[in-house]
């Protein structure tokens, strides 16, 4: 289990990622991914692939076309490194967010999250908890993909690409970018068996028009499909009168519109 603390008007505020029993705890106590149902929870739907087997026996899980494609990179110019923890610096968590935002915008929308992103991953960070992974292809960072982990468990929080590598038109480069993508995630898988964890958990997987296509993406390296729930619990006096005065002022708001 993951827990993050921050304090802001007086109240704790907890972010809990894969609980297996509440947190006994007073504050607003967000619980994500948790084995247990709490009042009013959403269903979260992810994949989650075996780490435990061999690398082999993890590949063996593939689709044949998703193995060809791992196999491929492994004989490109890709190359594959990773940062835990205190490895990541402040710099290092602007280069990664200017790289997030190159991608979004990429895709023709705004990262207009940038603050939460940054504050989440500093606070993972220091929880001990926060992988980046990156795979440079031809000399250039061209895939990220972030963490958060406990002891059992690595969940993908973040993965983005370049469309094609700068300076370079060349008809393969978006191929390349996109069998390096793949190599990355089973190197992620073996990153985290050799540190101990059982489980890659895949960050989510939706049915929804949008999402469909990273869905099947996901699917082709063989993982099983996981519920668990999602939800927020108050705990407290201070933390229920937060939450109390919070809900009357968007009530008022409401009215106002």
């Amino acid at each position: 289990m993951i827990e993050v603390k921050t304090r802001k008007h007086g109240v704790d505020f907890y972010k809990v990622w894969f609980a297996k029993e509440p947190l006994k705890k007073s504050g607003v106590i967000t619980y994500n991914q948790s084995a247990l149902q709490g009042k009013n929870s959403d269903n979260f739907i992810t994949l989650i692939s075996d780490i435990t087997k061999t690398p082999d026996e993890i590949k063996g899980a593939f689709t044949k076309n998703c193995r060809y494609k791992v196999n491929r990179a492994e004989r490109e110019d890709v190359n594959i490194r990773f940062l835990d923890d205190a490895e990541i610096t402040d710099e290092k968590i602007e280069i990664f967010l200017a790289f997030f935002k190159t991608f979004w915008e990429s895709k023709g929308s705004a990262f207009d999250r940038e603050e939460e992103v940054r504050r989440d991953l500093k606070a993972y960070r220091e929880a001990g908890a926060l992988t980046f992974a990156v795979a440079k292809v031809k000399g250039q960072d061209a895939v990220y993909h972030t963490y958060v982990y406990d002891d059992e468990r690595a969940r993908l929080l973040h993965s983005a690409s370049l469309y094609r590598l700068i300076g370079d038109e060349e008809s393969d480069s978006r191929n390349i970018i996109g069998m390096a993508n793949r190599y990355l995630h089973y190197m992620d898988m073996l990153h985290f068996k050799d540190k101990g964890l059982k489980i890659y958990d895949w960050g989510g997987a939706g049915r929804g028009e949008d999402v469909i296509n990273i869905t099947e993406f996901k699917e082709s390296f063989g993982g099983i499909t996981e519920t668990s729930y999602d939800y927020e619990e108050v705990k407290g006096f201070m933390a229920k009168l937060f939450k109390f005065i919070v809900n009357a002022l968007d009530d008022v708001m409401i009215k106002n519109l």
